[in-house]
Order: structure tokens, then sequence, then C-alpha cells
């Protein structure tokens, strides 16, 4: 997969989906069927490679196996668009609609397997998506946020807006990520000249004020991995988070979906832009790859904040942790 144009309609009130997915691929081999990892219970209407509808069918593997109308040879480039639509599937809870202080919030956490639950993907570690587009059209009401930066202003027709987001980094399926909801913007820098980006942090109304302080920290901890490890992976788009009701935080990719904003887990999700997203496994029975050095990189955050017996008290609360 080179490229995915990625157009989502969704509303945080409504748990239902309709999108077109525009994939650019690269064949290895000589084709004649392409498949894509969609649920079954998400309707397939059309499916259109070169201006002309081809024939598909969804199987009981939740897959979409499309047909080509001629053989592709393997180095040839194609694109096909798919139109769907329906409930996504909810057994990896990777797509949620729910709410916060009485307001409906709409938001995806794919990992691992998830992706496929709402959008026609290819959920292979080893293939990462070269650059996606993402525009996710939802009430105007309502701010909404996805991997990497904002090209142009939203766009409002009537009483739906689209928000366009560009991701020109190579992304595994599961770290594409969308929530929408009326969240409030705080904005920060990263980095260091030359190279500054943007964070963006999308805050719920009602929380900005009381974690503020606590997003004040991320640019710091931005700041020492770069010196401990290198650059910001994604240095030319941005970095923030997005609050989401799910416990705990997701590293997607340029924007960590974070339920609290403590010290430990912006540095945790923060080294995964490093360790996972950047770096990632090749197969998720290496998972703790991704998450052994973001656990020690969240530590490396109170050893060079706190001292050295702050890192060993920490080092030693693990160990009783886990021993226990």
């Amino acid at each position: 997969i080179t490229y995915q144009k990625l157009e989502f309609t969704v509303d945080p009130a409504h748990y239902f989906i309709s999108g077109i997915v525009t994939s650019t691929f690269t064949a290895l081999s000589d084709l004649s069927t392409v498949t894509f990892d969609l649920t079954s219970q998400l309707t397939v209407s059309t499916v259109i490679r070169n201006g002309v509808s081809v024939p598909f069918a969804q199987n009981a593997n939740n897959e979409l196996v499309i047909t080509l109308p001629s053989a592709i040879n393997a180095g040839t480039s194609a694109t096909v668009e798919i139109r769907y639509s329906g409930i996504p599937a909810s057994g990896e809870q990777a797509f949620n609609v729910t709410a916060h202080d009485s307001t409906p919030i709409l938001y995806t956490l794919s990992e691992p397997y998830g992706a496929r639950d709402w959008w026609p993907c290819k959920q292979d570690l080893n293939d990462k998506i070269d650059a996606i587009d993402v525009y996710i059209t939802a009430p105007s009401q309502y701010v909404s946020v996805a991997n990497g930066i904002e090209p142009e202003t939203p766009v409002i027709n009537g009483a739906s807006k689209t928000t366009h987001f560009h991701h020109g980094y190579p992304i595994p399926a599961y770290l594409v990520a969308i929530a929408v909801t009326n969240y409030s913007v705080y904005n920060q820098m990263g980095g260091t000249l030359p190279n500054q980006y943007p964070i963006i942090n999308y805050i719920y109304p009602e929380t900005l004020a009381s974690v503020q302080g606590q997003l004040d920290q991320t640019p710091l901890i931005l700041n020492l991995y770069e010196n401990l490890f290198e650059i910001y992976p994604f240095h030319a788009e941005k970095y923030g988070h997005a609050q989401f009701e799910w416990g705990g935080g997701m590293e997607h990719t340029t924007v960590s979906f974070m339920n609290s904003f403590g010290r430990d887990l912006i540095a945790h999700e923060m080294a995964h832009q490093w360790f996972g997203d950047k770096i990632t496994c090749g197969a998720w029975n290496d998972i703790w790859l991704n998450e052994g050095f973001a656990t020690y990189a969240a530590s490396l955050v109170i050893e060079n904040f706190d001292g050295q017996s702050a890192f060993i008290s920490e080092k030693g609360r693990m160990i009783a942790a886990i021993t226990a």
C-alpha cells in the first residue's frame, strides 16, 4: 500500500459510519484479485477502478476480495475506490460513541486488529501506508482530529463540516485514528530551532483549565527525548494529545489519545512515537518491545527531572508490582 485517501462521514451521537477509501498499491506478484481486511458487518456498495465498477465479495473471514478486470503485473501500481457504510463491528471496541459531560464523543482505538472494524485496510505491520489523507465530515459544531496536519481550514457545508488531515510518513493501519467532539484547542510549540513544530492539544472544555499545567510538561519531555534519542520523528507535522474516554492512553501517530494527563502517561505515549510508531514491531508477539521501551523512557524522565534516587525508587516500585 503506497497511499490511502480516507473519507469518513460520522456523527458522535450515532454509532454509524459511511466512507470512501481510495487505495493505491503496487503488486509484489502478478495479481488478479486484491484483498482488504474489512468486517463483514459493514456493507460495501461499490468498488471502482479506472472509473468502472468491478466485482467484489465480502467473506466470512472479514475480508473484501476485489476481482480485477485484468491481471496486474508485478511491479505495477493500481488504485481502487471502495464505498461502504454500516454499523462498525464492536468486538475489538475500535470504534466508540459515548459522551463526556453530556456531550457526544466519537473516537477510535484500533490496536491490534480493530482497524478493519471501521475501514477497509491492510492490517500488516510490515506494510505501512506511505502517506494518508483523512477527510472527516461531521456536524459542524464539533472539532475533528486525526493524524498529521490540516493543510487547509475546515469546509462548512450547511450543518456539516469537513476537516482534512494529511500525514506524510509511513503508518500502519492500527495507528490511523479519528476523534470528534466539542474540543477546546490548546497550542504549544515543541522542538528547537530550526526544527520547531506545533504541539496541538484537543481537550474537553470542562477539563482544559485543570490540565493545562500538566500539558506544559509536554515540550520539556519532547526536548529530553530529542536529546536522548533523535529528533521527534514526525517533526514536519505536529505532536499533540486528544482527550478520550478509554482508560489510559494510545500512541496514535502525531496525536496520542489520552484519558488523563499525568506526566508518566504523557511520557509513555510520547516515547511510543519513536518506539512503536516510527519503528514498529513486525508481529504482535513482540509488542513488549513497544511497551518496554516506552516504560523505560518514562522512567528516564523521572531520572532526568527528579533525580537518581527517584529513578531507583520507581524501579523498586515496578519490581514490587511485578513480583507481587
